[in-house]
């Protein structure tokens, strides 16, 4: 912060050297912006074929012509240029405005050398103070921005940031063209340390932009060498402060030495420099928060680095920074006895102002010399300063602890400060009061008690008390000027002479002191004034330790963890920071200039983020918070009955404390962020409530990821998945719980912020899983998702191992899967317990990825069928039409027409019957999914779960609709309808049955074939009347009937209805035919009961397929005479 005068009347009188400074203020924060955010294309080497640096002008139809000659190249310059064409365009304006800002500074400079300027001289400029800052402020920033450019933006990159430019306007006729190349030509440097600007032969770099020599020489003669320029030393009494106040000053000297670098080569006047400059530290501040260490910058010039190793030899460093060290405890120490008690009070500030003041001053000249030096890029002293900082155990921990510490007291003393400002007025007036009542209860008593010895009750002291009294009551509040002070120390020194006589009167002496105590506080208030403010701004300033930040973020979230009640000082400590939203555009400020908004808003943007960056650990806090163990949940939710023996163990104390304090860590970590909104509420905006809400939802979403990829199974039983959903389900409720929580401390939306998270991982899961699947080359039905990529695909994949048909068996009635010895492998309990854990929009996006499997799996199968049906199968499949006849007739030839086309595609059934149990097992699951949704639905959501029948119909109106086309605007109703359609997958609103996947060409005679695929699997069937259902006839090869059946009726649903009709009829067909083929001749009873049992077997099929898929019980009834159907019964 400038300890100078304020701007006002700098405006006024230097009005166009405070338009350069605020200028060059604005250039370095544009420029400090476009370094941070070089485009990324410009740092890889796939575009350095088209990225070309100066040498360009030499010869540039070569490079055009290079480029013309291959598309790939073309291609890629366009890429370059879409993307970065905004970058190139204000990387350009900056060059521009700096080159345009010399210029017309060495105008103004020349004119004000020649005498051209009608009101100011040199010397005048020079003479004056405000003067002289502005004149040295716009020559030394314009040096800082040459440093600040080859420092941020390497010789390399600016180049082809410039050529770039220029070939992507097709312009080279600039004004300034000669010079911006200038700017941008590639110099010698060293690698970049990111805030020691280190630039090699600096003088060479600044003699491309040279000022006028006489103007430089007199700056530096007249006022940087001897002048106290910013009024500085007044605030750092003490010599061994001295450089510390002169730091700025130093900076401002550093710079323009190397427009006059002959100066580098005077010894006697280097001694003199250093001696007052730089006689106790080599890593200087310099603009912002960027340094230079003199060791290094000052190495090629012989006599500067003489005079500074004069003052700055190995022991001197060593001295110094033991000293330092020394000092670290026993600040510490000191600042932990002020604070103990808690907040600075308000007569600990009156009393020791003075000692406060000088230990805030000492702290911060401590941390100022170590945190700078610790960043020095020379070997030699860079060891010796770790060494010395190593052998007192001053790390980065301590140095923490000492900022940290620092800061709390510097931000007590300066509320303290401001209140005792606002306030003295009120205080001061009180305090006279104090006396007042004081001194005429003295009088009263010498007179109207016998508190008194009777040889003092006389009518003169009574006459003496009122006239010390009329003094009192003509003191008059003035601010602290001396009248006042001198009528109060007049009536203090009366009051002491009358001490001698009430030294035996206890009652009258404590009111003397009283009194005399109140008029020393009036003298205190009225010696408080906005100086010692100023004077606290000026010594606290830390803006050169804002880049050593980034080096604190580890420990300071390490401290926050191990302590959360660190964050009711955190605000403290960043205000310590706060002079980087003012510092580096003061000048911009006092001229009211209209960049004032872009330059503030880059500044609180970087001050936003360093803090936010150190909070993002709050949302990892407060999700490990931990307020009961998953295994224990209060004994009274497991108990109703309660021993007298068991009563300390039924209570659990220490469970019950160990939540205690949990909890409290919620209170702590809420206040602390409730006082870093209050603190910086107005000056940056960075709205905590809603970033903590928006980071809790990512810490809770990858804590969420994490958990679900750790489900992990050992094996496929079902204990084993029962095991883990469990264990998920626990982690689950405890997460909810605990944000449930957050809402009441943090006064935060708790559903919101575990219910969008959970949504969006769940959703993720799901898309990665379709992804992988939609792009999988071939569909492996054994293992029908060989390698899930998420906790969903993982899922999937063990509940379709475990009601695999050929292990498991489904039955209706108990909406569940059973092995072969009856034990139950998935049902719905086994739901129930899933959607515990992964709630509706899980079972939704579980119904969604079944979905696409079932989709993929028809495609599959109707690619079977379409390789089959070929051109002689077809001729075949016409032929048996034709024997066949009509589905209402009889075929002549009876059964043998069937057995015989069953027989010649043998090899094809037993794969289409698979592929077709997988689908049916698919469609189950989904079916028992969507059953669990729409159970919950009708337990969440009445009025959702009252508009079934409408959602059903809406679901099935999109279902049908024609797809928009791309370049037609999608309407109100269409969204209307797609939400609906959502929403009802949501509710458990699908029919999986009646659902369409695909919409392809159904092949020739798919109703034919498939009445001929399930004529071929009733073989393989035996009807259980225990089970009412049928059972697969053989043990060792299990083959589930109702998935196959389901299977192959969802095939024939993608199609015309008529499709389904002509299986239903088909199927009607052969029952018929085996009926009349169950009369025969020769041995009657055997043949009738066989093919009895066969038709009985094709009637339930047949019943089964209608019941499944919805089809009314008339359309068997038309289709098989009611003495078949009572076969059933047989």
């Amino acid at each position: 912060m400038d300890s100078g005068n304020s701007g006002d009347g700098l405006t006024g009188e230097f009005e166009e050297l405070l338009q350069f400074c605020a200028r060059a203020e604005a250039l370095i924060a544009e420029l400090l912006l476009l370094s941070d955010r070089v485009p990324s294309q410009f740092l890889d080497p796939r575009f350095d074929p088209v990225l070309f640096d100066l040498r360009y002008f030499e010869s540039p139809r070569d490079y055009e012509a290079r480029i013309n000659a291959s598309a790939d190249l073309q291609a890629l310059e366009d890429e370059l240029n879409e993307s970065c064409a905004s970058y190139l365009q204000r990387f350009f304006l900056l060059a521009n405005g700096v080159v345009q800002y010399h210029t017309d500074l060495v105008k103004y400079l020349s004119n004000l050398q020649e005498g051209l300027c009608v009101h100011f001289t040199l010397e005048g400029i020079l003479e004056n103070k405000q003067g002289s800052q502005l004149l040295i402020e716009s020559i030394s920033l314009f040096g800082c921005i040459i440093l600040l450019i080859e420092h941020k933006i390497s010789g390399y990159l600016r180049e082809k940031l410039l050529i770039s430019y220029l070939r992507a306007n097709q312009s080279f006729k600039y004004p300034n063209l000669d010079q911006i190349c200038l700017l941008c030509r590639l110099h010698k440097t060293t690698k970049p340390i990111p805030d020691i600007i280190n630039i090699q032969m600096t003088e060479e770099l600044f003699a491309r932009f040279p000022f006028p020599k006489v103007v430089i020489d007199a700056v530096i003669i007249s006022c940087l060498r001897g002048d106290d320029m910013y009024s500085s030393i007044r605030f750092f009494t003490e010599p061994v402060h001295r450089t510390m106040a002169l730091s700025r000053q130093g900076g401002h000297l550093f710079v323009l030495l190397f427009y006059s670098h002959g100066f580098l080569f005077d010894s006697a006047f280097m001694r003199e420099v250093v001696d007052r400059f730089f006689k106790d530290n080599w890593v200087v501040p310099l603009v912002v928060h960027f340094s230079v260490d003199l060791l290094v910058s000052w190495d090629p010039y012989r006599e500067a680095k003489a005079a500074l190793f004069e003052c700055i030899s190995p022991t001197f460093m060593r001295d110094r920074c033991t000293y330092h060290c020394m000092k670290v405890g026993n600040l510490i120490k000191e600042l932990d006895s002020i604070v103990c008690d808690g907040a600075l009070r308000k007569e600990l500030l009156m009393e020791n102002s003075q000692h406060l003041l000088s230990l805030v001053k000492n702290c911060n000249f401590t941390l100022r010399w170590l945190l700078l030096h610790r960043m020095s890029i020379d070997k030699k002293a860079r060891e010796v300063v770790v060494t010395v900082c190593t052998a007192y155990q001053v790390d980065k921990e301590s140095l923490l602890d000492l900022l940290f510490k620092t800061s709390r007291v510097e931000y007590d003393l300066k509320e303290m400060y401001t209140k005792l400002l606002s306030d003295r007025e009120v205080m001061w007036h009180e305090k006279k009061h104090v006396v007042s009542e004081c001194i005429n209860d003295l009088s009263q008593n010498h007179f109207t008690t016998s508190a008194l010895s009777s040889k003092y009750k006389n009518k003169t002291l009574k006459e003496w008390f009122g006239n010390i009294l009329s003094e009192v009551d003509l003191l008059e509040y003035a601010g602290g000027t001396g009248s006042s002070n001198r009528g109060i120390y007049r009536i203090i020194s009366t009051l002491k002479d009358l001490e001698h006589i009430q030294e035996h009167n206890i009652q009258s002496k404590d009111a003397l002191l009283k009194a005399q105590k109140s008029l020393h506080d009036m003298i205190k208030i009225l010696s408080f004034d906005n100086q010692a403010m100023l004077a606290l701004h000026v010594v606290t300033d830390v803006l050169y330790a804002w880049g050593y930040l980034e080096n604190f973020q580890d420990c300071l979230k390490n401290k926050i963890i191990k302590d959360t009640s660190v964050l009711l000082v955190l605000n403290a400590f960043f205000f310590k920071f706060r002079s980087l939203l003012s510092a580096p555009f003061q000048r911009t400020v006092e001229c009211n200039s209209q960049d004032l908004a872009c330059i503030s808003n880059y500044y609180s943007m970087k001050y936003s983020a360093q803090i936010l960056a150190i909070l993002k650990i709050i949302p990892v806090i407060l999700l490990d918070i931990t307020l009961y163990e998953e295994n224990s949940h209060p004994s009274y939710l497991q108990s109703n009955h309660i021993n007298k023996e068991t009563i300390e163990d039924f209570i659990q104390v220490d469970e019950l404390l160990k939540g205690a304090r949990q909890a409290a860590k919620f209170c702590v970590i809420r206040e602390g962020m409730q006082l870093m909104s209050r603190t910086f509420d107005g000056i940056v905006n960075l709205n905590l409530k809603r970033w903590l809400e928006e980071k809790l939802k990512e810490e809770v979403a990858r804590q969420l990821d994490i958990k679900l990829g750790s489900f992990l199974l050992s094996s496929h039983a079902k204990n084993d998945l029962e095991r883990c959903l469990h264990l998920l389900s626990t982690y689950m409720t405890l997460q909810s719980q605990k944000l449930e929580l957050l809402q009441d401390i943090l006064h935060m939306h708790g559903t919101h912020l575990w219910d969008e998270p959970f949504t969006s991982v769940l959703d993720a899961c799901a898309i990665r899983e379709e992804t992988e699947l939609k792009i999988q080359q071939a569909l492996d039905f054994k293992n029908l998702i060989p390698n899930p990529k998420s906790f969903i695909g993982l899922l999937l994949q063990k509940v379709i191992w475990l009601t695999d048909p050929s292990r498991s068996m489904f039955i209706e009635p108990m909406l569940g899967w059973f092995d072969a010895e009856g034990n139950e492998v998935i049902g719905v309990h086994s739901f129930t317990l899933l959607e515990s854990c992964i709630g509706q929009v899980g079972l939704a996006s579980l119904d969604s990825l079944l979905a696409t499997l079932v989709s993929i799996s028809l495609e599959d199968i109707l690619n079977s069928i379409n390789d089959l049906l070929d051109s002689k199968f077809q001729k075949e499949m016409q032929k048996l039409e034709e024997i066949l006849g009509p589905p209402a007739s009889i075929p002549l030839l009876g059964l043998p027409s069937y057995n015989n086309m069953v027989h010649m595609c043998s090899g094809a059934w037993e794969l289409l019957a698979d592929k077709c149990a997988i689908i049916g097992q698919l469609q189950l699951l989904r079916s028992l999914v969507n059953f669990r949704l729409k159970s919950k639905n009708k337990c969440n959501s009445m009025a959702v779960s009252a508009t079934d029948a409408f959602i059903s119909t809406v679901s099935l109106q999109r279902n049908n609709m024609v797809e928009v086309k791309e370049n037609k605007e999608i309407s109100t109703k269409d969204l209307l309808l797609s939400a609906l359609n959502h929403q009802s997958k949501l509710c458990g609103l699908v029919h999986p049955f009646d659902s369409t996947y695909i919409s392809k060409k159904p092949p020739n005679f798919l109703s034919r074939y498939a009445s001929l695929l399930s004529i071929s699997q009733l073989c393989r069937y035996l009807f259980d009347a225990h089970l009412g259902t049928l059972t697969s006839r053989s043990k060792k090869s299990l083959k589930d009937f109702s998935p196959l059946i389901i299977g192959l009726g969802t095939l024939l649903r993608q199609f015309h209805p008529s499709y389904m009709t002509q299986y239903i009829q088909f199927m009607a067909q052969y029952i018929h035919t085996s009926e009349a083929s169950s009369v025969a001749i020769d041995e009657p009873n055997k043949i009738n009961t066989n093919h009895a049992c066969e038709v009985a077997k094709a009637v339930f099929w047949q019943q089964s397929f209608c019941k499944y898929f919805g089809i009314s019980e008339d359309v068997i009834e038309l289709c098989l005479a009611p003495a078949i159907i009572a076969l059933l019964q047989f």
